[in-house]
Formats: C-alpha cells, structure tokens, sequence
C-alpha cells in the first residue's frame, strides 16, 4: 500500500520546472484545535509569513467538511485537515482536489461520555461529532459498527448529531447530548467543565498508537504552479514540528496562548496539560495509517460502494527533499 500511495510523488518535481512568479499571498486553511498546533503558531507568530515571504490569510473551519468544501471551491490553497475529509475530497474528486504533502499530528481524538452512560452498551444514546464524515465522525461509526450498535439513519436508536465543537460543549454541559468523539483541546474541556468521563482515547484503538489525526493537504493546481512556496511552508511546518518536539512544554504555552486569541479565552492549565499529553506532532505522513483509517472509513460506509484507490493522494517529493 505504502508503494501505491508514494506513486505520486512527481507532480512537485514537474511542476518545479513550470514555476511562475511567486503568489501575491498564500491562504491557509485550519482549525483552532490542539491537533493543528503547527497552523496555530505559524499563523500567529509569524513563520509562515517569514518562510514565504508573502501574506498569509488564515481561514479557520469548526470542522474538516466545511475545510473542504473551502479546498473544492478554491477558497484555500494549503490546509491543516483530518484524514477522513482528507480521503473523500480526494475520493469525490476522481483524485483531483488534493494531495497530502505531509502529516502534522497523531492523536489527541477522544470520545467523553457522561458518568451515568455505559461505554459497553451505547444503545439509545444521543451522542455528536464535529461533522458528518469527519476524522472523529468515522471513528464514531466505525466502533458503532464493530459493536453491533446501529445509527438511527440505519434503522437503529443511536443518535449521531454533527455540530461545532463549542455547540457540542453546550449541550453536553446541559444534559442533552449522552456523549461526543472530538479532538483535543474540546475533549479535555468536556471533561474538566461539564463533567465528562474519559471513555476511549483513540489511540487505545489501533495496534501501535499511531492514530492519524491531521494531515496537511495543498491543492494540486497550487502545488504544480508554486512548488517553491509549497517548499518554504513544508520548511516552516517541520521546522515547527521540530520545535514542538525538543520544547513540549514551551511549546504548549505558545499554543495555549495563540489559542487563546483565538477563542477569547485561554484554557485551563489542567485542560491543556491533559489535551498536550494525548497529542503526538509529526510530519511524518503516517501512509500505513492512513491506509488503514481508509479501510475503515470504507467498512463503516463512509467512502462509497468501491473500495478506495489510493495511488495518487500522496504527493511527498518536496518534504523528503526538506526533510531528507
């Protein structure tokens, strides 16, 4: 699998030779969520605007299927997305929407239920993801699946409602929602401020930990026609990455306080220490993974009635280049 989805390798090294001048700005998509740190700090701290040398307009999305609907409408031209959304934009699109240059974080995916509601028996209960086929959505479906339990849209009794995670915050507070699988920090703040019980990380869910939570996409027209400022964001996203690495806990106070900006409010000392520990930051593009979530994504009915060809949906020459 991992030969199939490395085949698309040279579209950057081709489009290289087509490079223009270089773009007036660069529009970069993310959300504001621990799992997308390196998108956090790079836009608030200025180093993707140092490596590319040209504005930056940050978009931010509440979840990856409203990111993407951005990416098919050209509304942005690299972004910070799961892999679930990730997977059917290419998918819907013959291949033609995205590639993935780069992967940006592993875990940090939780599902929080209330103290009274039985993680072996989630029948009957009302429960909520970001959005209808994102990252946590699949995941969601796909342990419903493996458990017997089915949705109410197949003829079961269990709810699954796609909401903004701060929706999900409310609700859960006031009683009306049993349970929600949501990346981290949303997670964390469930549990310290509404009472939540840690039911599943996701990481306990797959055989070496390594759950894939955020890649990072481009659009392929942006890739072939600006392969040089594809290659500077590449640089700037590692080199955060490698920050993140060798500094966690520096880092989790940068990211709490970019955060912060963001949101109106900073986090919680112990809800950010909590979301950083269940967060591994990579740029590694975690292909086997990948594979694997597609696989499942499939079974659980989320990626159509063919299982899903892979070969182009990775485009990896310029990160081995820039980080070899």
């Amino acid at each position: 699998m991992v030969v199939l989805l490395l085949a698309g390798c040279s579209a950057a090294r081709e489009g290289s030779e087509q490079s223009g001048a270089p773009p007036g700005e660069v529009r970069i998509g993310y959300m504001p969520n621990l799992t997308h740190a390196q998108a956090v700090l790079g836009v608030a701290e200025g180093t993707f605007a140092r490596h590319l040398g040209v504005p930056v307009r940050p978009r931010l999305f509440t979840s990856g299927s409203a990111a993407l609907q951005a990416l098919f409408a050209g509304e942005v031209d690299l972004l910070y997305i799961g892999p679930a959304p990730a997977l059917q934009g290419y998918l819907r699109s013959d291949g033609d929407a995205l590639r993935v240059i780069a992967g940006a974080a592993s875990g940090g995916s939780v599902l929080v239920l209330r103290p009274d509601v039985d993680r072996d028996d989630l029948r009957g209960t009302r429960l909520a993801t970001p959005g209808i086929g994102n990252s946590q959505d699949a995941a969601l479906r796909y342990l419903l699946m493996q458990e017997g339990w089915r949705t109410r849209e197949r003829g079961g009794d269990v709810t699954v409602s796609p909401m903004a995670p701060a929706e999900i915050l409310t609700l859960f507070s006031r009683g009306e929602l049993d349970g929600a699988w949501v990346a981290e920090p949303w997670g964390s703040r469930l549990i310290a401020e509404a009472g939540g019980v840690l039911a599943i990380d996701e990481r306990e869910l797959w055989p070496d930990g390594t759950v894939p939570t955020t890649l990072v996409a481009v659009r392929p027209g942006f890739l072939s026609e600006q392969p040089e400022a594809v290659r500077r964001f590449l640089e700037a996203h590692v080199s955060l990455t490698r920050e993140i690495q060798a500094d966690p806990d520096g880092s989790r106070e940068r990211v709490r306080q970019a955060l912060a900006e963001l949101q109106g409010r900073p986090l919680s000392d112990l809800v950010m220490a909590d979301a950083w520990a269940r967060v591994d930051f990579t740029f590694d593009p975690m292909a086997d993974a990948v594979a694997e979530l597609a696989d499942r994504a499939f079974r659980a009915g989320l990626l159509g009635a063919r299982r899903p060809d892979l070969t182009s949906l990775y485009d990896l020459t310029l990160l081995q280049e820039v980080a070899p």
